[in-house]
């Protein structure tokens, strides 16, 4: 007899788990859509039971970050928990009653991320990190939408070291298809167009979070950057976007190894009229 609950991860990353969406306004039942700065949010998180035994009261905790990669619990920011009971090889949407208000820190950019649990019949990991990968406990909702008005786009987000020695990490970053946004899509309030398509050309990183004053020459990888010990360093991704929409995913890695990531969902303004015109 055993209690197993998991969030499940996003495919092919990680970070987009279809099983976390945010619903933005005074209504947690409303229609799900991105997070607005100044507004309140409501985030619900899909929780399974698979193991064979019932569960009673299990934890449901929620935290929000800004875009970043290798943040774990200490780092992130708390919203509140939730309760749900579950039969064994039942699933539930919970919802977490206490609203996260999106800041101009974050430019209301998700990034959230929700863990589930029992305290003695399914606990967490002792480590304060988040091994979302390898953990079925926790799942991780890290993307982004922005608005190209021009073909520029730039997003600034941090790398963190939850560790205690200094680590060195590598940053690069690949071309995702839409496709891979298909099962996102219910829950991120956006509706694109079958015929939407698009590339992005120099996508590379800076270290200023104001690009328009700078004339760094974007890096397409950062190949050694080294964080100390509880650190953050920042960065900015940029690039140009050719046609309507495209997918940029921003990967960390560590020895060779993914350890973190975001992605992000750059669309021409103009797109925004094609809205349902499929």
């Amino acid at each position: 007899m055993s209690v197993q609950l998991e969030i499940h991860d996003g495919s092919p990353y990680w970070w987009l788990s279809t099983d976390i969406w945010t619903v933005p306004g005074d209504d947690p039942e409303g229609a799900p859509g991105l997070p607005i700065v100044g507004e309140p949010c409501y985030v619900w998180a899909r929780v399974t039971n698979g193991g064979t035994s019932a569960v009673t009261d299990a934890t449901v905790r929620f935290y929000w970050a800004n875009p970043s990669v290798g943040f774990d619990r200490n780092t992130a920011n708390h919203i509140g928990d939730a309760n749900v009971s579950l039969n064994a090889g039942e699933t539930q949407d919970v919802l977490c009653l206490i609203p996260w208000m999106p800041t101009f820190v974050n430019g209301g950019h998700e990034c959230v991320l929700a863990e589930a649990f029992h305290t003695t019949d399914d606990p967490l990991p002792a480590a304060p990190d988040f091994n979302v990968p390898t953990d079925r406990h926790v799942a991780q909702r890290n993307l982004s939408v922005l608005m190209a008005a021009k073909k520029m786009f730039a997003m600034s987000f941090e790398i963190h070291n939850t560790e205690r020695l200094a680590r060195t990490f590598s940053i690069k970053t690949k071309m995702g298809e839409l496709a891979e946004l298909k099962p996102l899509l219910k829950t991120l309030g956006q509706t694109m167009p079958r015929v939407m398509k698009g590339s992005i050309r120099q996508a590379g990183f800076i270290t200023t979070n104001h690009p328009c004053d700078s004339d760094e020459k974007p890096r397409p990888s950062v190949d050694k950057i080294e964080v100390k010990p509880g650190a953050r360093v920042g960065l900015t991704v940029v690039g140009e976007l050719e046609g309507d929409a495209a997918l940029l995913h921003v990967i960390q890695e560590a020895d060779g190894k993914p350890v973190g990531g975001l992605s992000v969902l750059v669309l021409r303004q103009q797109a925004q009229t094609k809205k349902g015109k499929e």
